[in-house]
């Protein structure tokens, strides 16, 4: 039998986005598999990119838009990979999608039935910082623009309750209540693993439930023109801030590039929208990157940066007078000592949600950070498998331009394989 040229792509994020499109760019056929219910990953959250801060909005809409009207690119969302047999040019994959609930043909996204909907929960997409239906779409401008029904939410499957209001508000009928979840069976030549990251949000203990603690995600949410706060940066019960302390790297984790150029972000944030309060930066002194594995770092010591303040030990962190925080900068000691309005601890890149599962039925090994291990430190993109490649934050903590170009690596990688291993 003939190989398959088609690929299947893990992820329409920005990383995976970019591999589809360079492949059927070439002729090659592309299933694109996305566990939400839209394109975009992560970066559609940010209002801008580091270092040029240009408009992420800007950046991601184009690829959106191509994905979702090129003739050689299937889009599948609410879906995952369930199993996968077979070698190079010949995987047989099989595709769980789940039920939306919701015609995308019939639907126009006009927001009615979700309007309606009595059923609030936390919005995952804003950080929590607001409610969705369970009916809805993530955020606004959603790609697919196309709402789906969380039966883990609507009332109609947790109480069986006959609430068809969405429904009923819908005049051209997409909401489908009967609609049944499917399988795709695909005949795939090479897999792309572009599955992101998640970042739990990291708080000190004692202060789980401080309002002065917000995470960098959620800071960036507040500062998207399009969030939930309407750009404003607040505390969690609402107080502008008139002290901020960010602390550059995760207080549990290794410094890294990322987390360098996020906290130079969130800086350039705070300055703009909170030029009155006090900035300080937290920065592990004992760390001494390479020049070229963290350029970025040499900022706080060239840039002119101000309020930068080395610390040796770990901080230890407490409940302040009144509803600030409390930052002691050498526990046991006398070093310096200060209180804050707001804390925004560093955050880790850690593997995606399902990254073990997926990792055991490809049938590739993970390496001691959980994500997919990399055999060949001179090629980022292999995996342990071959026929198996990875890319963007799936493979590591990588940055966006660091993404786009692993990406087009991988992409690349399939185009050039003429059969063998």
């Amino acid at each position: 039998m003939e190989r398959s040229t088609d690929a299947l792509v893990i992820g329409a994020g920005l990383a995976g986005m970019k591999a589809a499109l360079m492949l059927a760019a070439a002729g090659r056929r592309v299933h694109l598999v996305e566990r939400t219910s839209m394109t975009g990953g992560r970066i559609i959250r940010c209002e801008d990119v580091f270092p040029s801060m240009e408009c992420a909005t800007c950046m991601i809409s184009p690829l959106q838009q191509e994905i979702l009207s090129h003739p050689l690119v299937t889009l599948t969302t609410l879906s995952d990979v369930i199993s996968v047999e077979g070698s190079r040019g010949d995987f047989s994959v099989r595709v769980l999608q789940r039920a939306s609930s919701v015609d995308p043909e019939a639907c126009i996204g006009c927001a009615e039935c979700w309007a309606v909907c009595p059923v609030a929960v936390r919005n995952p997409f804003e950080e929590d910082l607001t409610d969705r239906r369970a009916i809805s779409v993530p955020c606004a401008g959603a790609l697919p623009n196309v709402p789906w029904i969380d039966r883990d939410r609507c009332l109609r499957w947790t109480e069986g309750a006959g609430c068809t209001l969405c429904a009923d508000a819908c005049v051209f009928g997409a909401v489908d209540f009967g609609a049944a979840d499917r399988t795709h069976d695909l005949r795939i030549g090479e897999i792309l693993v572009a599955t992101g990251f998640d970042a739990p949000r990291t708080v000190p203990a004692g202060l789980e439930d401080h309002p002065g603690v917000v995470s960098a995600l959620r800071v960036e949410r507040m500062f998207a023109s399009n969030g939930p706060t309407g750009g404003e940066i607040r505390t969690l019960d609402g107080r502008v801030p008139s002290s901020v302390a960010l602390l550059v790297h995760p207080p549990d984790g290794a410094p890294s590039r990322v987390s360098t150029m996020t906290a130079l972000k969130l800086l350039h944030y705070f300055e703009k929208r909170l030029p009155a309060a006090s900035i300080r930066i937290l920065l592990d002194g004992r760390y001494r990157p390479e020049p070229v594995a963290d350029p970025y770092h040499e900022r706080w010591t060239t840039g002119g940066i101000p309020g930068v303040v080395r610390f040796q030990e770990t901080p230890s962190f407490s409940a302040g007078p009144g509803s600030s925080i409390r930052i002691d900068l050498a526990p046991g000691s006398a070093g310096e000592s200060f209180e804050t309005d707001m804390l925004v601890p560093g955050a880790p890149m850690l593997p995606a949600e399902g990254t073990e599962r997926l990792a055991g039925l490809l049938g590739i090994e993970r390496g001691d950070d959980g994500r997919p291990l990399r055999p060949r430190p001179d090629d980022p993109t292999l995996s342990s498998r071959p026929g198996v490649f990875l890319a963007g934050a799936a493979a590591g903590s990588l940055d966006v331009t660091s993404s786009i170009t692993m990406a087009a690596a991988a992409a690349g990688r399939i185009l050039s394989w003429k059969g063998g291993e």
